[in-house]
């Protein structure tokens, strides 16, 4: 079968390899928003929106190659001119720089993360396409199927991060290095010096695999004249060279800024204290990590029992294989520090290994076995290696799927009475426009009596945020108040995200400091008091500190807290009309709005709560004077004001100077 045939038969098995793994791997790209939970993501995010934001094309960081910040700036700028065009976004000033943590550009990841699972499920394909050239089709199928549903690719596969791309190079090198080695043609070394300077332009370890192109070389020219093949060698290093510094051309262009970072780089994997693990090395952590984390027991046991006969009867395959994986893991092993992301580049090709050696097994088996057996354990074989992968990527794709734990304890806190302040360690964006919740860096940073005497009733905690120096201060918190949703931890696995609360502080109007003014409005509702002092129009209710400043300059705004309680159920929305008469009883200012219309109208009001709204009031530039404000509730649908009921306490007055 020709070399065309031969692709025309692999396309459409490749395109379907394709498809389901980017469904695979596209399928929570909006998992855990607006939360980021990897902390890389943000680091490599921001440094495309800053060069979107400024068009300056120097990433001006290069602790990574500038690959990645180039084609997360297309995407940005792709995701910028949709926003443009669909209104999410004004300008690129929309794109806010900083994200750690939390975001609020969910869009924006979504898109980046799916850039990553685009290059992702372009490894599987092009692993069966390299498994098929030097194995044959059952190889190549298998090794595919294994990566599709390697769980460990997939989880990263939705990160805004640089691993999973560098897989999709390094398969690539090493399609050109056995392009190299069984044909020598120039096809291979261009395949194979392109994909190294795309693999060195996208994480800098990965260019250890360019080993595999030299030893590809010697395998088909041994014996033959220097001339032609080194030149082709050399060809291919100049190739990656260029391909490198187009992809990373502050490299050069910045050198200072480049080198600097490649000290910090050496520093940060030999010296940083973070890692998965740590100590030079450590194989028994990156043997158990092929055991229990990647590769999974089965293919372990068939790479290691299949891994001698596997070279005795592919004694070309198993040098291309071995100098691709082996130097790159090797180096890996020799730092310091040790974070297990960095084997995702090779992973692929370990996983093509065990394949191999796995298939030289169950040949090897099969010569003892009758012909009608062979089948039988060629399928008994297939689903040992690919079925713990299958229930660990349902198991991560299921977890995953759930509601994350800050994102459900929002959910929690708008279903709970929302008259009081709420202070949450949440992002605003879960609240919309619930004035009545406001997020706070951290609950501990006020105390117990502060909330009390804010009108703050429930705090929501994200325990990611607890540090040693405040867990007394949160402790003292929590046991003061009534622990309405405790959340499990991580280790419990339950959903995504830390464990977190909500706690009911009470609410007590007698411990308020507003200023007492009562006036009850038939049986619906009572006003308790105010606090009114000037100052510019607000968004929400802030604390006023019981501020009772009456006196004002000609055109300056009021800010005014009304402390409101529910005395029975209401199924109407009544509107609060605020009015200003000067001494001759006319009107010169008024302001009509529901009571607490943005998130909390009067028909959501439970009986006996207490409800805090404001009632800020422009003014229009009046002349000095005392002037009467005057307070009513009606019903804007009928105009019907609801009656006083009982004594009346004196007016409120304004006086302008």
């Amino acid at each position: 079968m020709t070399r065309r045939s031969l692709w025309a038969s692999a396309w459409p098995l490749a395109t379907g390899l394709f498809i389901v793994a980017l469904l695979i791997r596209s399928w929570l790209a909006g998992y855990s928003l607006p939360y980021v939970e990897h902390i890389d993501e943000p680091a490599v995010i921001e440094v495309a929106i800053r060069m979107v934001r400024s068009g300056d094309l120097n990433p001006h960081t290069f602790r990574y190659p500038s690959l990645t910040y180039y084609l997360l700036a297309a995407t940005t700028s792709l995701n910028l001119a949709w926003g443009l065009a669909t209104g999410l976004y004004h300008s690129s000033q929309d794109l806010i720089f900083k994200n750690n943590g939390v975001t609020s550009l969910p869009s924006l990841f979504i898109w980046a993360r799916t850039l990553t699972a685009l290059l992702g499920a372009a490894t599987v394909p092009a692993l069966f396409l390299l498994g098929r050239r030097m194995f044959g089709l059952r190889v190549g199928l298998l090794a595919a199927l294994l990566l599709l549903f390697t769980s460990y690719h997939v989880r990263h596969s939705h990160f805004i991060t640089v691993d999973v791309a560098t897989g999709l190079w390094v398969v690539l090198i090493t399609l050109g290095a056995w392009e190299i080695a069984q044909r020598g043609a120039w096809r291979g070394y261009l395949l194979a010096g392109v994909a190294l300077g795309l693999a060195a332009g996208t994480k800098y370890n990965a260019a250890t695999v360019v080993l595999v192109i030299p030893s590809a070389h010697m395998l088909y020219w041994r014996g033959a004249s220097l001339g032609r093949p080194l030149g082709r060698l050399a060809a291919a290093a100049v190739v990656a060279l260029l391909v490198f510094f187009l992809t990373t051309p502050y490299a050069l262009l910045d050198a200072p800024t480049f080198l600097r970072d490649l000290s910090f780089n050496a520093y940060h994997y030999n010296q940083a204290e973070q890692g998965d693990f740590r100590g030079r090395w450590p194989i028994a952590d990156y043997a158990w990590f092929f055991w229990d984390e990647s590769l999974y027991a089965p293919a372990v046991v068939a790479l290691l029992g299949g891994l001698f006969p596997f070279a005795r009867r592919y004694p070309t395959q198993s040098p291309v294989l071995f100098m691709a994986s082996i130097p790159p893991l090797l180096l890996l092993m020799s730092y310091g520090t040790h974070f297990t992301r960095n084997l995702l580049p090779i992973l692929p090709l370990f996983i093509l290994l065990a394949a191999a050696c796995g298939m030289t097994l169950v040949d090897l088996l099969a010569r003892r076995l009758s012909q009608r057996a062979t089948p039988a354990l060629l399928a008994l074989s297939c689903s040992a290696l690919l079925l713990p992968h299958v229930y660990a990527t349902y198991q991560h794709l299921d977890f995953w799927s759930r509601t994350h734990s800050m994102v459900r304890e929002a959910e929690l806190l708008r279903a709970l009475p929302q008259g009081a302040r709420i202070a949450a360690e949440l992002p605003a964006t879960l609240f919309g426009g619930a004035v009545a919740i406001y997020p706070v860096k951290r609950v501990t940073d006020q105390t117990l009596a502060w909330y009390r005497a804010n009108g703050f009733r429930y705090l929501a905690v994200n325990d990611d945020l607890r540090t040693p120096e405040d867990r007394a201060a949160y402790a003292q918190l929590r046991d003061a108040a009534t622990v309405v949703v405790a959340l499990a931890p991580r280790r419990a696995a339950v959903q995504p995200g830390p464990s977190g609360a909500i706690l009911d502080l009470g609410v007590d109007p007698a411990q308020l400091p507003f200023v007492r003014h009562k006036l009850r409005f038939g049986d619906q509702l009572e006003l308790l008091g105010y606090e009114l002092q000037p100052g510019e129009l607000r968004a929400r209710s802030t604390p006023l500190a019981g501020a009772d400043i009456r006196t004002l300059s000609p055109g300056q705004p009021v800010q005014i807290n009304l402390y409101w309680r529910g005395l029975q159920p209401m199924t109407n929305d009544y509107t609060l009309f605020v009015h200003v008469f000067n001494r001759n009883g006319e009107r010169v200012a008024q302001r009509d709005v529901l009571l607490r219309a943005e998130d909390y109208p009067t028909s959501h009001w439970q009986t006996g709560e207490l409800v805090i709204d404001r009632a800020d009031l422009p003014l229009p530039n009046l002349p000095p004077g005392t002037y009467r404000l005057a307070l009513g509730v009606y019903l804007a649908a009928t105009g019907l004001p609801l009656p006083l009921v009982g004594p009346e306490p004196p007016p409120l007055t304004l006086e302008i100077h």
